[in-house]
């Protein structure tokens, strides 16, 4: 009688599986796409595995906070200082318990262009308001548009995306301001 636990912890250790996978790495924000040249980048990400994760490095620089350090589920978070031009990459690299390694390679487009708002059609309203038709585009992608009026911010419900129709209700010298996902700025007086 005694024999049968033993038997069944010998098969239970027969059936485990040594990790032999590496931890999942990843950015939440940004994603990739555009960063505005010369501006300090804000960037968060996760990296992931069943044995735990024990080090998360950008760029060969140790990111992970020691009170996560282990967690299956790690968050962490680190500034960049994107390059006056061309393209920029980041290497993400994560280590796991039992020393798995993963690399990710994140490419970032940096992107000096403001959004550009056009407006396509106005037409008059009662009370003095007018209603513009319009469409904000941006090579890498519009991230919000927002309408000053009388000196408050109204963002406007939009999706995300290259090129964004709109259409706003708002008093004659009203400012539509556009963002775009490097935080480049353009900004348009409405007839």
């Amino acid at each position: 009688m005694r024999w049968r636990p033993l038997l069944l912890l010998f098969l239970l250790s027969a059936c485990a599986r040594p990790d032999t996978l590496p931890p999942e790495v990843g950015l939440v924000y940004p994603q990739g796409g555009g960063v505005a040249p010369g501006r300090s980048l804000r960037a968060e990400g996760y990296a992931f595995d069943p044995s735990g994760v024990v080090s998360v490095r950008v760029n060969g620089r140790e990111v992970l906070e020691a009170p996560s350090r282990g967690k299956p589920l790690v968050a962490f978070r680190f500034r960049l200082e994107a390059p006056s031009s061309g393209t920029a990459e980041i290497v993400l690299e994560a280590e796991d318990g039992v020393g798995n390694r993963a690399t990710r390679r994140v490419a970032f487009t940096l992107d000096n262009d403001p959004p550009r708002i056009q407006l396509e059609r106005t037409e008059r309203l009662e009370g003095g308001l007018v209603r513009v038709y319009g469409r904000v585009e941006d090579n890498v992608g519009v991230e919000r548009v927002v309408l000053l009026e009388k000196g408050r911010y109204l963002p406007l419900s939009l999706p995300k995306g290259t090129s964004v129709p709109f259409a706003v209700v708002a008093s004659p010298g009203s400012v539509l301001i556009a963002v775009d996902a490097a935080e480049n700025r353009a900004s348009r007086r409405l007839p």
